[in-house]
């Protein structure tokens, strides 16, 4: 599918989410404005490369980083405040910022920050039908509950989180997983129990197949 990449530059958003750190209780009227109008030109905040790997798969999500301003108006402390769940798209978000410039010699009140930037990973146009779980097809395991799609909500954050391509049969392979600090053992045991699945296509669904799959699988 010939999908158009749109990267959003939420400002407004973003300075909530700053005043929503535990190390940052001011309202979020008191947080402060990316300050765009200290870039030293036109075109000195390009958006972020979109990852290549990211796109194959369809991740999307919302990326929510702080910033300082150094001397010599390059990003400085950049730092991570809310994941869009998917590292590479946070890594890319944290590349995207510390190629910002602003103007050299700005005052410390000026520099202080910290700055607010939220990057909106989307892809405009029909996602596609994609393949769902065939029932009762994974492996029976003591360690692992079941495999559930992707949600990105926080109540939906536990389990492994996985990604991966459906081929013949059903079959799934080019499977990864966001470690998230999860012991070695629990990822690969998640995509060991995600190899055992079979994944079909809801033949209802309407619309041009979307052969990627995200999702979590749910320990026990």
């Amino acid at each position: 599918m010939n999908r158009k990449l749109v990267i959003g530059v939420c400002i407004a958003a973003a300075a909530a989410s700053v005043a929503q750190v535990p190390d940052k209780p001011a309202p979020a009227a008191a947080a402060p404005a990316f300050p765009s109008h200290l870039l030293a030109g036109a075109g000195a905040c390009p958006p972020p490369a979109w990852p290549r790997e990211a796109l194959r798969y369809d991740l999307q999500g919302s990326t929510t980083l702080a910033f300082a301003i150094g001397p010599d108006g390059a990003v400085v402390q950049p730092r991570l405040l809310r994941t869009s769940g998917w590292k590479m798209l946070d890594d890319a978000a944290l590349a995207g910022i510390a190629a910002c410039r602003f103007k050299p010699g700005l005052d410390a009140a000026q520099r202080a920050g910290p700055f607010p930037m939220q990057f909106d990973w989307k892809l405009d146009g029909d996602a596609g039908v994609t393949p769902v779980l065939r029932a009762g097809s994974c492996q029976a395991s003591s360690r692992f509950a079941h495999f559930a799609p992707f949600d990105a909500a926080p109540t939906s954050a536990s389990g492994v989180l996985v990604r991966f391509i459906v081929g013949e049969g059903g079959v799934p392979f080019r499977l990864a997983a966001e470690a998230n600090g999860q012991p070695d053992a629990l990822v690969a045991g998640a995509l060991d129990y995600v190899r055992s699945c079979r994944f079909d296509y809801d033949p209802a669904g309407p619309g041009a197949r979307s052969d990627s799959v995200t999702g979590r699988v749910l320990a026990r």
